[in-house]
C-alpha cells in the first residue's frame, strides 16, 4: 500500500507540473545518472519501491522536499487522498488572442501530460494544444498547455466566460486558422471573441453574427470548435514588468 500512496502523490505533482512519467524521470536522470528514465513506469507495473537517491532526484523535479516522497513511501504521512489522473496528448500549438494557421503536428511530434480526471467532462476526449504568444497572458502565458475538448462531442453551445478555440477559414488559402479568446454573449445572440491580455496591442475583440443552433458560430467560415476546461505551465517563469 506505501507505494500505492506514493503513486498517487507522484500523480498529483506530475499532473500540476504537467510531466509525464517519462519526462519527470528523464529530468530527474539530468540530476542523478543513476535514475532509470521508466522507474516510475517500474513501480506501476511492479510495484517496487524506488530507491532514495532516485527518489531525491525526483522530488528535485517536482519542487518538493525529498522527505514528503519519502514519508508516504514508510507510511509516515498523515493520509494521502487519492486524486485520479489519465494522460492527454498535447496535438499541437495554438496563438493566443490573434488568428494563426492551425497546424496540427507531426504525430511523432506529440506528447503525452498527466493530468487530473475532471468528473464533470468524464468521458469526453480531451487533447492539448501549446499556447503561443503573449496576447491571453492574463489567463494563458506563453507555453501553457491548454486542454480542450471539441463542443461537437459536448453538445452544447458556447456561454459567456468560457474559453475556446476559434477557427476561421483563411481568405488567401483553404486553410483554417485559430485562436484562442475568451467568449462573451449578449441579449441579441452576437458572440464577441476576447483577448485576455496585460498588452495594448492585444484589446481589440472579433465580433461574431447571432449563433443558430449549432456548433459554430453562425457564419460557415468562423467555427467556435472546442472549450478549454484545463490549463498547466509547464515551466512558470516570473515576471517583473
Amino acid at each position: 500500500m506505501s507505494v500505492e500512496r506514493l503513486l498517487a502523490k507522484i500523480d498529483v505533482l506530475l499532473a500540476a507540473k504537467g510531466l509525464s512519467d517519462r519526462k519527470a524521470c528523464l529530468k530527474a536522470r539530468d540530476i542523478n545518472p543513476a535514475v532509470g528514465v521508466d522507474f516510475i513506469r517500474d513501480m506501476r507495473r511492479r510495484g517496487h519501491p524506488p530507491r532514495s537517491d532516485k527518489l531525491a532526484a525526483l522530488a528535485q523535479v517536482l519542487e518538493v522536499p525529498p522527505a514528503s516522497l519519502v514519508e508516504v513511501l514508510e507510511g509516515h504521512a498523515s493520509s494521502v487522498t487519492p486524486v485520479h489522473t489519465t494522460q492527454i496528448e498535447v496535438r499541437g500549438d495554438v496563438q493566443a488572442g490573434v488568428w494563426r494557421e492551425a497546424i496540427e503536428w507531426p504525430a511523432m511530434d506529440w506528447y503525452a501530460i498527466t493530468v487530473p480526471i475532471d468528473t464533470a467532462y468524464q468521458g469526453f476526449h480531451r487533447y492539448g494544444l501549446k499556447v503561443c504568444g503573449q496576447s491571453m497572458n492574463k489567463v494563458f502565458p506563453e507555453g501553457s498547455v491548454v486542454v480542450v475538448i471539441n463542443f461537437g462531442d459536448l453538445g452544447r453551445l458556447p456561454k459567456t466566460g468560457d474559453f475556446v478555440v476559434a477557427v476561421q477559414r483563411c481568405s488567401k488559402t483553404d486553410q483554417y486558422e485559430a485562436t484562442v479568446k475568451a467568449v462573451q454573449i449578449r441579449d441579441d445572440g452576437t458572440v464577441i471573441l476576447w483577448p485576455q491580455s496585460w498588452d495594448p496591442a492585444f484589446q481589440t475583440p472579433v465580433v461574431l453574427p447571432p449563433q443558430d443552433g449549432h456548433d459554430h458560430a453562425g457564419v460557415p467560415d468562423v467555427a467556435i470548435q472546442a472549450l478549454v476546461v484545463g490549463s498547466y505551465q509547464p515551466n512558470p517563469k516570473a515576471s517583473f514588468s
